[in-house]
């Protein structure tokens, strides 16, 4: 190598002299952070001590990084989120023999000397003065003081800055020493000796991604730092030196004669006796390995929602004002996120969507519970494993719970569960479930039969067509036309609304499009989430998410009262300060007298309509609103309902192209037809009746609606009268009564689809103002006889290849695009 010139020495020089006379200033140091005149003995030590009292004094923000940690409801750690695994602790939080033991390694005199050792630094200056690295000499403050250089350069993303705080060579080497040493200076006037220490010990890195002592500890050892042992707390001071070289992991002997240096230097220095020394020596190596929970990875069936409040906390302009300090906040900032998510109904819906559709299989299941009135989300289920290795069968990290933007899917095509939209429309517009509307066995009307926003549609036409159960072409009330999921009937509805007013209601309950994807046909919003205000929007064509679906079910649950999903409860910094978080925004946008009728409407569906042979033995008898969603070909099947406590949306399908699950392989069967009832419908009543169960709920019941439609009259000039059928009596009292008419309450009938105790037959369907309708209540299903065996007949045990049969909805072989129902 070419001798340095005289120029490219002459800062060397400086430097050295610099070192020099802070070294014989080192008394009047500790009284002040600028050597004075006094101290210079020459032209070239006083340009050292002019570079020295030019450098900086404050090392500013000395905040570490910590890991954030994100808790179940209950305050049980569900996972930890970092880019450096840290706890800071306290001084008293650190075992005595821990603090020995870093001290006599590290630096035995630094409760003696000031933040600089000048004995320390005239030794090193004689040995470094040949050039080569600049080594020795730094104090435990000064060691802090690098540490946190590089935490801020880190931090900040400036590589450069990271290098620099560690050169060792050169003048770059003695450069950093002198920074280090001013700092350090300024770093004794603002801290304690022991607050210095403890810093040091929560600074340092331990391997293995670990930083702090507290991590170390609890890494290594699967203990806090406050119970440490010698043993231990030797192993820990001597990595600090070289943490690769003394892995305790990697290299199990090297740590262990390290550890024996450390206790050792105890000894020397009297921390220790003899007879502890001894027997500290003697001590294997006896690490309990606990490996941090280290992102949403590690948080078993909470993985999906773990990823969800990852994105709210990155995406939330109330965690910070950009992209790179939200990320910051959450991986550095050391929060302690408390989140809405119950350690029991996630594990029951877990279960419940595993056994509906077990992992593994091409078919897919997703779940999302929510809490009326308050939008807590208790649980988020669906049938993978979280893991980005998505070669591997039932694994993936997409949630189908969620939309794109938040680490979910495009969305899947609702079916019929989106009716409970247009039904809201309907009587926002003043209309009356007991309304009677066309309900042909199919239609093929023109784009110009449909209003968006004040304007009639231009194109082509659409087709649609039945396929459900007491769906024959002629007319119905609103209310059979829920209960049975009638297509036609609906699309006359729609005809009779505008479908910006149906977009509207279904936006104001917080259902948007999964992805902003536009659709290339007429009326689409090609830049935004707003769902496409088609004809086939009743029928539920848009891609939307099992959470908003829950979300928006919660709010008739919670009669109208909306409130967006929520995942979180509260965030609290290191110093226990609490962070502003996302609201739930809770706003009545709904009439309580309109979501009292949706209710009333969507329960006759659960009680004696599409969804009558789901969950009765899981309810227990509970109130439940219910709509199930069938879209063409059962590609996608929905099961949305809700009691007055809880709410949860609940879709099976496939979440790449158009494939239908008729006849497709389910837990070991292969299916027949399948529909809203048929696989969601289970997975909702496994999961809501027992969760209902654990939280100790009440058996609460719904408010009834009082019916506000307008009168009609028949061809003769008579009234017609509210179908109250399914209602309770005081609800059929108050229908009946609002409309004009006297009420008889009479005996009770048999009703093999109404429910005991609720209305089961009216006497009349019209009539004179003012007349009385006498109402009779059910009695239950009359009694099974059973027959009488034929002794000469072997019974015959059930087929296990065949489905088991129950009462499904029938589906035309022809599949359009106006199929979708149930």
């Amino acid at each position: 190598m070419a001798p340095r010139s005289p120029h490219a020495r002459r800062p060397v020089f400086r430097l050295l002299a610099a070192f020099a006379a802070v070294s014989a200033a080192g008394g009047v140091l500790s009284a002040g952070l600028v050597v004075p005149a006094v101290a210079a003995t020459g032209s070239l030590t006083s340009d050292g001590v002019n570079v020295f009292n030019e450098l900086p004094a404050d090392l500013g923000d000395k905040t570490l990084s910590e890991a954030s940690t994100i808790e179940w409801a209950d305050g049980t750690p569900m996972a930890k989120v970092y880019d450096e695994n840290r706890t800071v602790i306290a001084y008293d939080q650190i075992a005595p023999v821990m603090r020995d033991a870093i001290v006599s390694i590290e630096d035995d005199r630094f409760y003696q000397h000031g933040a600089v050792d000048v004995k320390g630094i005239v030794r090193a200056l004689v040995s470094n003065a040949g050039g080569g690295s600049t080594q020795g000499a730094s104090t435990i403050t000064q060691q802090f003081v690098k540490n946190v250089l590089v935490q801020q350069a880190v931090q900040e993303g400036d590589s450069q800055a990271a290098a620099s705080a560690v050169e060792a060579s050169g003048v770059e080497g003695y450069a950093r020493k002198l920074r280090e040493m001013k700092l350090a200076i300024g770093v004794e006037k603002e801290m304690s000796k022991n607050d210095i220490l403890a810093g040091y010990l929560n600074v340092s890195y331990y391997q293995n991604n670990v930083y702090g002592i507290e991590a170390a500890a609890q890494f290594y050892f699967s203990k806090p730092a406050a119970n440490l042992t010698l043993p231990e707390a030797a192993l820990l001071a001597g990595m600090v030196q070289n943490p690769a070289a003394y892995n305790p992991l990697k290299y199990p002997d090297a740590a262990v004669k390290r550890r024996n240096v450390v206790l050792g230097r105890m000894l020397e220095l009297g921390k220790i006796d003899q007879k502890t020394h001894d027997e500290a020596v003697a001590t294997p190596l006896q690490l309990q390995q606990n490996p941090s929970r280290q992102g949403c990875l590690t948080a078993g069936t909470a993985a999906y929602f773990c990823d969800y409040v990852v994105h709210v906390i990155e995406s939330d302009p109330a965690f910070g004002a950009t992209a790179e300090d939200r990320r910051n906040l959450l991986r550095r900032g050391g929060l302690t996120i408390r989140t809405t998510l119950d350690p029991t109904v996630q594990n029951i819906a877990q279960d419940a969507v595993n056994k509906g559709v077990n992992p593994g299989q091409a078919a897919r299941a997703a779940e999302s519970v929510v809490q009326p009135g308050t939008g807590n989300i208790l649980a988020m289920a669906q049938d993978t494993t979280y893991s980005p290795d998505e070669d591997q069968p039932g694994v993936t990290t997409l949630n189908y719970n969620v939309n794109q933007a938040m680490g979910g899917t495009i969305g899947f095509q609702q079916g019929s569960t989106f009716k409970a939209f247009t039904l809201a429309t309907w009587l926002k517009a003043g209309k009356s479930l007991d309304s009677t509307v066309a309900a042909p066995s199919s239609g093929n009307d023109p784009f110009s039969a449909f209003t968006a926003c004040g304007k009639k549609l231009q194109g082509g036409r659409y087709p649609y067509f039945n396929a459900e159960v007491g769906s024959a072409g002629g007319a119905m009330s609103v209310r059979d036309a829920t209960r049975n999921s009638v297509n036609t009937a609906y699309m006359s509805m729609e005809k009779q609304l505008d479908l910006c007013d149906i977009a509207a209601t279904a936006q104001s309950l917080g259902v948007y499009k999964g992805s902003p994807t536009p659709l290339d046909t007429i009326a689409s919003n090609p830049k935004t989430y707003d769902l496409d205000r088609l004809p086939s929007m009743t029928l539920g064509t848009n891609l939307v998410t099992p959470l908003s679906v829950a979300g928006a079910y919660a709010a008739f649950a919670a009669e109208g009262n909306f409130c967006k999903p929520t995942a979180i409860t509260s965030v609290v910094d290191t110093d226990g300060k609490p962070l502003q978080i996302p609201s739930a925004d809770c706003k009545q946008v709904l009439d309580v007298n309109v979501a009292r009728n949706v209710t009333e409407a969507l329960r006759g569906g659960w009680t004696s309509g599409t969804a009558a042979g789901v969950g009765k033995a899981q309810l227990k008898g509970r109130q439940v609103a219910s709509k199930t969603g069938t879209t063409n070909g059962s590609q996608n099947v929905w099961f949305a309902a809700y009691t007055p406590q809880l709410a949860s949306a609940v879709w099976v399908g496939h979440h790449t192209g158009y494939r239908t699950l008729n006849g497709e392989k389910i837990n070991g069967r292969r299916v027949g037809r399948v529909f809203g009832a048929t696989i969601p419908g289970p997975i909702w009543a496994n999961t809501i009746g027992p969760a209902s169960d654990a939280l100790n709920l009440p058996k609460a019941t719904f408010t009834d609606g009082t019916n506000t439609g307008l009168k009609t009259t028949t061809a003769d000039g008579r009234i017609r009268v509210p179908s109250v059928v399914g209602r309770s009596v005081s609800s059929a009292k108050a229908t009946l009564q609002a409309a004009g008419f006297s009420v008889k309450v009479g005996g009770s009938v048999q009703s093999s689809s109404v429910p005991k105790g609720l209305v089961a037959s009216q006497s009349a369907r019209s009539a004179a103002a003012g007349a009385t309708i006498t109402i009779s209540t059910s009695s239950g299903p009359p009694p099974v006889k059973t027959p009488t065996p034929d002794p000469t007949q072997p019974s015959q045990a059930p087929d296990p290849q065949q489905p088991p049969q129950q009462d499904q909805p029938q589906q035309p072989t022809q599949q359009t695009p106006g199929a979708s129902g149930t």
